[in-house]
């Protein structure tokens, strides 16, 4: 009897182990995991923008979106140069930076449903 409760006990502490070493497995991502990841969310959503945190609004083509740093300071130049040339109309508004890019899209469906005239897009 006592024979069969060390076996007993010696299988179970063997799958605690197995279990415990699997579930630091899965939290330490590899770089090749780290990668694909972010090729799921690091995309370019078209020739002007790459996907981001920084909630815009697009004054030409008349849309909200959710982009990167470095398309959020094209933007903020584009704006500075339309400005200066005291354009009737600014090409994007920059509206916002968000923790990441998951609260970026929240907030970008929540003003998205807002039919306001879009003030930021022309000079006062």
């Amino acid at each position: 009897m006592r024979f069969m409760a060390f076996i007993f006990f010696f299988f179970l502490n063997a799958f605690v182990i197995n279990a415990e070493e699997s579930i630091k497995l899965e939290v330490k991502k590899t770089e090749a995991e780290i990668y694909a990841e972010s090729i799921k969310t690091d995309y370019k959503m078209d020739w002007k923008y790459s996907a981001g945190e920084y909630l815009i609004y697009d004054c030409e083509r008349k849309h909200f979106a959710c982009i990167d740093r470095s398309s959020q300071e094209n933007c903020v130049e584009e704006r500075a140069f339309a400005l200066a040339q005291k354009l009737p109309s600014l090409p994007c508004a920059p509206l916002k930076k968000y923790t990441d890019k998951t609260a970026c899209v929240h907030e970008n469906y929540k003003v998205v449903d807002i039919n306001a005239l879009k003030r930021f897009c022309y000079p006062k």
